[in-house]
């Protein structure tokens, strides 16, 4: 008589977690579906009426802009993150465990604040009468530069708030690859910028992928920093929908809104997971 196979392990696991994303993930993300293409109604907000106007309205050359400058600002963002978090994963990897201990401290106490304060902090540095415009006129340079309410200021807002998810999973990947592969590229004649480019750069790439990932998505969904530092002049999709929410109570127009961009982030990080599992596969397969 042949016994039962005892179950794995980690059904245990994945049968709550699963049970958790139906819930709190699948049924809320298909009921913002459904209510895209309900009637939207200025009195009873949505009726169960099917309709396409909300997602016909979305190519019309407002939103179409919106879309274009969310992208645009969230590509500039992580590159941003990209150039000024590697070093330091890099310098935060290789160093002592004090210093990493107080490196990680320092990266990692912003996200203890609130993000309004950190963005009113930001306002108050970059105002008409903030700091950098005290400092401009101590110098006597131009008065009254207009910091706020930009493309740059909102870059600015979004870099400080994404560094620490661009750094850490770099630096976790970095301290997996042994100093001694450092040593001997070195020792094999290749300067530091060669044994940068080709020893870390690419066993670090599992890391990278993953931060620049993350910095995509969070900049792609933001709203309080674009609301705050862009004002009306800087948009971005977030902030459309916050509005539409709780401003113009459209809430078929911002589900619409909503499951274009979830459609759109997917779309691009998938294609970027496939483009960088392709990459690992020729250079596998090149061995």
């Amino acid at each position: 008589m042949d016994r039962p196979r005892p179950r794995p392990y980690w059904t245990m696991f994945v049968g709550p977690y699963g049970l958790y994303l139906l819930v709190f993930l699948v049924l809320p993300f298909a009921n913002v579906a459904l209510l895209s293409v309900y009637l939207h109604s200025p009195t009873k907000i949505a009726v169960a009426e099917f309709t396409s106007a909300n997602y016909a309205k979305l190519f019309e050359l407002y939103y179409a802009n919106l879309f274009v400058r969310t992208l645009r600002l969230s590509v500039v963002v992580t590159l941003v993150c990209v150039v000024l978090g590697y070093p330091l994963a890099y310098l935060l990897a290789r160093s002592t465990s004090r210093v990493m201990t107080l490196g990680l401290f320092l990266l990692i106490m912003p996200l203890m604040v609130s993000t309004v304060i950190r963005v009113f902090g930001w306002v108050v540095i970059l105002g008409s009468e903030g700091l950098v415009n005290q400092a401009l006129r101590l110098a006597g340079a131009a008065d009254g530069v207009r910091l706020l309410y930009t493309e740059a200021a909102v870059i600015l807002g979004l870099a400080q708030q994404s560094m620490p998810f661009m750094v850490l999973p770099i630096m976790a990947a970095i301290e997996r690859i042994p100093p001694s592969l450092e040593e001997a590229a070195q020792n094999l004649g290749a300067n530091w910028g060669q044994m940068f480019a080709r020893t870390i750069v690419p066993l670090s790439m599992p890391g990278l992928v993953s931060g620049t990932l993350l910095v995509f998505s969070v900049s792609m969904s933001a709203f309080i920093t674009p609301a705050l530092m862009g004002g009306r002049r800087v948009r971005m999709v977030g902030q459309q929908i916050y509005e539409e929410v709780l401003t113009a109570y459209d809430w078929p127009g911002a589900a619409s809104l909503t499951i274009v961009l979830v459609v759109l982030m997917l779309a691009l990080v998938s294609l970027a997971l496939w483009a960088t599992g392709r990459r690992a596969r020729l250079e596998t397969a090149r061995r």
